[in-house]
């Protein structure tokens, strides 16, 4: 039985994704899985990018899979 992602990740989401290796970041929507006994959760107000994360947008090191969201 093929479950679909949406299932298997019923937590909608919400980001900035590089779509390309342009270095150009848009809003991204997508879906998470459920927190579980194990996990924390907690709201992020503000974050940065690190000059890794630069690379991977840019694919510079040609590992990226796309669409990628830095952080």
């Amino acid at each position: 039985m093929d479950v679909s992602p949406e299932t298997r990740h019923p937590v909608p989401a919400f980001g900035w994704a590089a779509r390309d290796p342009s270095g150009h970041l848009s809003p991204f929507s997508f879906s998470r899985r459920e927190t579980g006994e194990e996990d924390v959760s907690f709201k992020v107000s503000y974050c940065g990018i690190c000059h890794t994360d630069l690379h991977c947008i840019k694919n510079e090191w040609g590992s990226s899979n796309y669409p990628l969201i830095p952080g």
